[in-house]
């Protein structure tokens, strides 16, 4: 097998999602101008499904409201209030406005899971991304890959790429939820733009291939929507508006915590935190 970036990094992740449920498209087969970073048709059949009192009409206001967000992390942070149902749309004069569902968060298995390679966008720039991971017609993943063939090519690279994308294609990036850097033995998940950059790996604890785990852990269906829905934030701090990305041991620690109220066990508990290991998000 030839030692390529596709053979070495890009195929063993897609038949790993593919494993969870994720459908393959070749990206010819995302049928979508170059300008567009949806899957239109899938996204216009979704937003029907999940709000069957919508006309199509109603569907075209909706997807017009999506394409005007801002191309930067204030654009970003709206379309996750979108995706979490924390915005509305007044689609006829003199009707309430709407509150619309993009995601199933409550019943995973009603979102359209597809994955694609070598997918080509144009923004202010012409890119390519390495693979695309896209729920509902909506891109929410990009996961860059690099393979390691002399020594200062790695991850890092990968997350240099990024913030290329992120320069040369805001416009694709503003409905992401995270990206992911990897070079085929290290894989991390975060988010990045010209100014911040932050990246987490996320691991079970047995001796097995790292990247494969991060796969598997991260995009399992229930978990990618929890992280998606849950453990993304937005906070303002001094430099500015900054968007944050749970950890792992975050995740675990809020869920178990939801789980214990859930189950009646309203002792107190203790969770064991090193410095700079997201206290206050995780009480967040």
């Amino acid at each position: 097998m030839p030692y390529t970036e596709f053979n070495i990094v890009e195929k063993p992740i897609i038949e790993w999602l593919q494993e969870l449920g994720w459908k393959y498209l070749p990206p010819e087969e995302v049928k979508r101008d170059l300008e567009d970073p949806f899957h239109l048709e899938v996204l216009e059949q979704s937003i029907r499904r999940l709000n069957p009192d919508l006309v199509t009409d109603d569907v075209d206001k909706v997807v017009g409201q999506l394409r005007k967000i801002s191309n930067d992390l204030s654009g970003n942070k709206e379309f996750f209030e979108w995706l979490k149902g924390e915005r509305s749309v007044v689609l006829k004069p003199g009707e309430k406005a709407k509150t619309i569902r993009l995601l199933d968060f409550d019943n995973p298995e009603n979102n359209n899971y597809v994955v694609t390679n070598q997918f080509k966008f144009v923004g202010y720039e012409n890119v390519k991304l390495d693979i695309a991971l896209i729920v509902n017609g909506i891109p929410l993943v990009v996961i860059e890959a690099k393979v390691p063939t002399r020594e200062l090519l790695d991850y890092n690279e990968a997350i240099r790429q990024i913030k290329r994308y992120a320069r040369d294609a805001p416009q694709f990036l503003k409905y992401l939820a995270y990206v992911c850097p990897t070079d085929g033995v290290i894989f991390k998940y975060g988010w990045v733009t010209q100014e911040q950059e932050k990246f987490f790996e996320w691991k079970n604890g047995k001796p097995s291939d790292p990247v494969e785990v991060s796969v598997k852990g991260l995009f399992e269906k229930n978990c990618f929507l929890d992280m998606v829905c849950n453990f993304v934030v937005f906070e303002k701090e001094l430099k500015g508006l900054v968007k944050k990305v749970a950890m792992q041991q975050q995740v675990i620690a809020a869920n178990k915590i939801v789980e214990r109220v859930l189950d009646g066990k309203l002792r107190s508990g203790l969770i064991w935190h090193t410095q700079g290991s997201g206290k206050t998000l995780t009480m967040l």
